[in-house]
């Protein structure tokens, strides 16, 4: 038995008339009839009423009430209740994209309609922010968006430009309809895609030109770019390549023969023990034997990165073999000895040196002594005697009032009292040479910068010309200077060349009154680059630094183009210069009177004296000082800056810190 739940309503002057015609029309005794007062009126003239009641039809035009109806097997009474209220409120039904409303029955609900963030939902021209209620009347549009096609082109630079990564991706044109729905009294608008269309692929000249706009012109690889037209999605795929650089292979000079540590160059390690004794030995060869061999390398080949940059590669590092006594080449490429002696080396020229031996003194009987290689002396060096080595000297005894000078390392094992030794021969001079060439051109900058400073400040008296000034500060200020510049002519004079420039702004515009003649202090550049030119040419003039070995010294005078090392007593009153160290190895050993000159670092033991004697040690702007007792009246000087001990200290260590400030760590005795 089937049945569908309605509504009925009956009219009448009153309820009991209402009852009477519901009754009649439904066969029913009113006793049964449940009923609901819609509307009851009670006027002095008229009177009307209506009531409604919950009926089923199970056939036509036949009601049963809704108590009454007898239920099917298979529907529960739960699923009838809400079967019958969906009858009561209104219904949204969204079918093929239309949506079709439903009005409430009597007591029923009216159809909801919420809108969608995807959506537009206008209601009688009015739009929906959240939900509208919504009946058969009801105007009622939806509208909503459309995906346009969108499509993309990356790219990944490898950060040395060598490499680069192309990714794609698509979007395709969506467009959206109303997904169906049943017919149900609150519906939310939903969205299903209706139809996706995918943007045209990016053609091979397309990601040719997008390729260029980024600035990558070569090593594209063109596979890869028919690839990336052929589909819809690319991720991280090398696009470009670039050509990478060869690196050169330098030549290397592979010697021959047994040569120890020091001659190898190596630097010293305070924490391992070297045989300084050993300095200059290297075992004889014969005739015939093999020197050293040069194995050629190749130049490399320049690279070019994906912008079409080239990557230069450094030259191969040539080197050029040289032969000097006892010596040839063989095959362009070895060295081979042509005399039984002892081999050396200076940078890439090989020598054999043969050996003069003096087994007693040198004195008035021998007289002076020269010779092209090697001097090996069993005694002392004499009174007003000369010896000079074109390589290496060993003095077994003592050294008094003499001159030793010598191209290669100088070892005495004595004493050095009152004498000249001078190891690294042409280097000693010309390091001197350049040392003043460098004090100058700083001198001559600092000159310049105080001018400028002058008059961007307006601290100069009105009428005062360059010229004036420059003699104003160079005989106040920069006293240092104008020595620095007589012993740089004296220089240029002994090389007899009176045409040089240098000598002519020395002498025009430096010493005397020649400063009256500069008319802009501009001009003083020139003497600058003048400068500079001159260094860059010694610098190539030098050969490896040698060293100086002895004892002890007293009232000499010590030079060497390396290192001064010092293995006894040390030194007293005397002058050491040394382009590299100054080191004292022997505990106690003193430093007393005089002054100590190195480039990079200066190591003593015992620095002065209880009498206060002055000492001096002194190194270039980037060396160190060590000293394990200083006494009162011992300068520590580093570049231009000093400081004079004034207590008896210990542990001292002077040196320039990373702030550019002058330190002095050191321990009061």
């Amino acid at each position: 038995m089937e049945g569908k739940v309605c509504t009925l309503k009956f009219e009448g002057t009153n309820v009991q008339e209402c009852l009477k015609s519901a009754s009649v029309s439904l066969c029913i005794s009113e006793e049964k009839i449940k009923f609901l007062v819609l509307e009851e009126k009670k006027g002095l003239f008229k009177k009307h009423a209506i009531i409604s009641t919950d009926v089923v039809e199970v056939l036509n035009n036949e009601y049963v009430l809704k108590d009454e109806y007898i239920l099917k097997d298979d529907i529960s009474t739960e699923t009838l209740e809400v079967e019958i209220q969906n009858e009561l409120d209104g219904s949204i039904e969204i079918k093929q994209g239309k949506i079709v409303i439903k009005n409430p029955c009597v007591g029923g609900k009216p159809a909801i309609l919420f809108t969608n963030k995807n959506a537009t939902l206008t209601v009688n021209d009015e739009k929906v922010s959240l939900s509208a209620t919504v009946y058969e009347e009801s105007i009622i549009d939806v509208s909503f968006r459309e995906d346009e096609a969108k499509r993309y082109i990356t790219l990944r630079t490898s950060s040395d430009k060598m490499e680069a990564y192309i990714n794609i991706k698509y979007e395709p044109t969506t467009t959206y309809k109303l997904k169906d729905c049943k017919p149900k009294n609150s519906a939310l608008i939903e969205l299903e895609v209706k139809e996706e269309k995918m943007p045209p692929k990016f053609t091979e000249l397309e990601i040719n030109k997008e390729l260029l706009n980024n600035n990558i012109k070569y090593g594209i690889l063109k596979m890869n770019v028919m690839k990336c037209a052929k589909t819809y999605e690319m991720r991280e795929l090398l696009i470009a390549s670039g050509k990478k650089n060869i690196e050169a292979i330098n030549d290397r000079l592979e010697i021959k023969y047994n040569i120890d540590d020091h001659q190898k160059n190596k630097e010293y390690d305070d924490e391992q023990v070297i045989d300084y004794k050993a300095i200059g030995s290297v075992q004889g060869v014969e005739e015939g034997r093999v020197l050293a061999i040069n194995y050629m390398g190749k130049n490399g080949i320049d690279g070019i990165d994906i912008t079409g940059k080239n990557i230069v590669t450094k030259i191969a590092r040539r080197v050029i073999l040289g032969i000097g006594e006892g010596c040839k080449i063989e095959n362009g490429n070895t060295v081979v000895a042509t005399t039984k002696g002892r081999p050396s080396s200076r940078g890439s020229t090989f020598f054999v040196y043969k050996t003069h031996k003096i087994t007693g003194d040198v004195d008035l009987k021998t007289g002076n002594i020269q010779f092209v290689g090697d001097i090996i002396i069993s005694g002392n060096v004499n009174e007003g005697m000369k010896v000079e080595a074109g390589n290496s000297i060993l003095v077994k005894n003592n050294v008094a009032e003499a001159e030793i000078t010598a191209s290669g390392d100088i070892v005495i094992k004595g004493n050095v009292i009152h004498s000249g030794v001078s190891a690294g021969k042409e280097d000693v001079v010309i390091l001197e040479y350049l040392s003043n060439l460098k004090s100058m051109k700083i001198d001559l900058s600092k000159l310049i910068e105080s001018i400028t400073q002058l008059k961007e400040m307006n601290l100069i008296k009105r009428g005062t010309s360059d010229g004036e000034l420059v003699k104003i500060l160079l005989e106040t200020k920069f006293k240092k200077l104008r020595k620095t510049s007589i012993d740089i002519a004296k220089k240029i004079l002994q090389k007899q060349d009176a045409e040089d420039e240098l000598l002519f702004i020395i002498k025009n515009k430096i010493l005397n009154v020649g400063s009256s003649n500069i008319k802009d202090y501009i001009e003083l550049n020139d003497a600058i680059i003048l400068i500079d030119n001159k260094i860059l040419v010694l610098d190539m003039d030098l050969t490896l630094p040698v060293n100086v070995m002895l004892d002890y010294c007293q009232d000499s005078v010590i030079k060497s183009s390396g290192n001064v090392i010092l293995t006894g007593k040390g030194e007293y009153v005397s002058q050491i210069v040394a382009t590299d160290s100054i080191i004292f190895l022997k505990d106690k050993s003193l430093a007393r009177g005089g002054v100590l000159k190195a480039g990079k670092e200066i190591k003593c033991k015992i620095v002065g004296g209880l009498g206060g004697v002055s000492t001096k040690l002194i190194v270039e702007k980037h060396g160190q000082i060590w000293a394990d007792i200083a006494y009162q009246n011992t300068s520590f000087i580093i570049g231009d800056r000093e400081y004079v001990i004034d207590v008896l200290s210990k542990n001292v260590h002077a040196y320039i810190d990373e702030a550019r400030e002058f330190i002095v760590d050191k321990l009061q005795l």
